[in-house]
């Protein structure tokens, strides 16, 4: 199985668990991602947005509540499911499966588009596929924010052949798998986007373990 069918089986069956393993159900944790649902409503006031990989839809709601419309996207349609049950009285919020690869069958006037938890689980040697599909989708001179994750310590992982970081992880089913968990540089960020962005913006957010660009 390609590393990319991997990640896309892990969280198909992950998804039942995902708010909870994620800590979208630690109430006590929304006081630190406070900042960035903040940042993420402000960057997006206005804006008809394509979200790419939205999962079960906790960042969709938080940029629904500013943004004219949304489009969210996830290639996996257990995890669409549970977004759209979760959502569905939102009425400026649509669902569509989509391989963010490609993007087939994906129609509209995007003014913005949103990745969170996505980048670093793309194959390195995919991602100008994902940011030429991208940006055959939006309008010229649209907005884009990308977020991720900074490197955490864990004990089980190793580099496979194309120089991608895979982890090893267990579901509580038992079940186990090893996906791409890349932690890319500025450099490797900024060096990707080039020739293809303006104005690009990267930050990082220590207290929440996050990076941005923009």
């Amino acid at each position: 199985m390609s590393i990319e069918k991997e990640v896309i089986r892990y969280y198909s069956e992950r998804a039942r668990e995902y708010d909870v393993s994620a800590g979208y159900e630690d109430t006590s944790a929304e006081e630190l991602r406070e900042p960035l649902k903040i940042l993420f409503q402000n960057a997006f006031i206005g804006h008809d947005v394509l979200e790419i990989a939205c999962g079960t839809g906790y960042w969709t709601k938080v940029i629904a509540v500013t943004a004219k419309s949304v489009l969210a996207t996830d290639i996996s349609s257990e995890m669409i499911n549970i977004a759209r049950e979760k959502l569905v009285s939102v009425i400026n919020i649509k669902f569509q499966t989509a391989d963010a690869f490609s993007l087939e069958n994906i129609s509209g006037i995007f003014t913005a588009a949103f990745a969170h938890w996505w980048w670093s689980h793309m194959p390195k040697s995919r991602i100008q596929d994902f940011l030429m599909a991208l940006h055959s989708k939006l309008i010229p001179g649209a907005f884009v924010l990308f977020s991720d994750q900074l490197q955490y310590s864990h004990k089980n992982r190793r580099y496979e052949k194309n120089g991608n970081l895979l982890e090893k992880r267990i579901l509580s089913s038992g079940h186990k798998f090893e996906v791409i968990k890349n932690f890319p540089t500025r450099e490797e960020v900024l060096a990707s986007l080039e020739g293809m962005a303006k104005q690009i913006i990267y930050k990082q957010y220590p207290k929440q373990r996050m990076w941005t660009v923009s």
